[in-house]
């Protein structure tokens, strides 16, 4: 098997999932007092430098909240049916998909070297493109979170908070090749000349990376631990999710319970939910609000003391 796992074989499920989720399965929270609804959002396409990226953008407003996919995800069908219009009732908010992925183009084969910070360049000169301008609040799913946390070592100043959804970090990658899971190919777009990600090197590039300081975090950790490798880990990958919460001196850590990896389909609300908790921060410069009020409309929600760890079902 190719890394088209571990958890992507998770993405095959995603599908179904969200349809599950636009039909009414989980509706994201009503909007407030005055609010309008979000604009539709429309996909687009853009050049960044002889390959276009898809993209969708919606709502107005400062900071730009950016989702990212998980791997060999499209950001456009992870968020586009329900978390992106909740979301741009409040800002603007946009979503892509990465090079070789969902609707986008391969990516050429002269781009080399292809890592976590690579992609999170590509990103960047979308961002340029479009333009959706900083501040940015980011929004990392699996594997979208090490591009997400890339995004923020290179541009330190253009990032103003973070979400992590269950994301992959750096002691899950020594699991994976310790077990002989496969190459990272981060790609569905057929040819695809240059898909595989040198994850060494990403990880190496994470570990250099600055703390996130004071930047308001919040870690989502999903309650049930699907990945057949990080199954045979799982105090491993339990300290794995509340490192990642210590990045930051600003964080909350939350354990969704009852729920698998694919948190962004089988739990909107509690991406909403996080993610407006770290937009109400943003301008200010505060701490975030307490957990248990942040997460009061989201029932699966299960707070975490700074440092706990958070036990999945396997």
């Amino acid at each position: 098997m190719d890394r088209r796992s571990p958890r992507a074989w998770l993405v095959v499920l995603a599908g179904v999932a969200l349809a599950v989720v636009a039909c009414g399965g989980q509706a994201p929270p009503v909007s407030q007092g005055k609010q309008a609804a979000a604009a539709q959002p429309k996909i687009g396409y853009a050049n960044i430098g002889g390959y276009r990226l898809a993209y969708e953008c919606a709502g107005k407003g400062r900071p730009t909240v950016i989702l990212e996919a998980g791997y060999t995800a499209s950001g456009i069908d992870t968020y586009g049916p329900v978390i992106l219009p909740a979301l741009a009732r409040r800002t603007r908010v946009c979503t892509y998909d990465r090079a070789g992925d969902g609707l986008s183009d391969a990516r050429p084969a002269s781009v080399r070297p292809l890592t976590g910070a690579t992609q999170a360049g590509e990103l960047h000169t979308l961002l340029a493109v479009i333009p959706a301008g900083p501040p940015y609040v980011l929004v990392g799913h699996s594997y979208g979170g090490m591009i997400t946390r890339e995004f923020a070592a290179l541009y330190p100043g253009q990032v103003a908070g973070m979400v992590l959804l269950d994301a992959s970090s750096e002691p899950e990658v020594a699991v994976y090749g310790r077990l002989h899971a496969g190459p990272w190919i981060d790609g569905t777009v057929q040819p695809a000349p240059n898909q595989r990600i040198n994850i060494g090197a990403t990880v190496r590039q994470l570990k250099r990376a600055p703390s996130l300081g004071q930047i308001p975090l919040i870690v989502v950790t999903a309650g049930i631990l699907q990945d057949r490798w990080l199954k045979t880990v799982p105090e491993l990958e339990a300290k794995a999710q509340t490192r990642l919460a210590a990045l930051s001196a600003n964080s909350i850590h939350v354990l969704d319970r009852g729920t698998g990896h694919l948190i962004p389909a089988l739990d909107p609300h509690i991406v909403i939910a996080a993610a407006q908790a770290v937009l109400a921060v943003t301008a200010s410069g505060q701490t975030l609000a307490p957990c248990s009020q942040v997460f009061r409309p989201v029932p699966a929600a299960q707070c975490l003391h700074r440092g706990q760890l958070g036990h999945q079902r396997t």
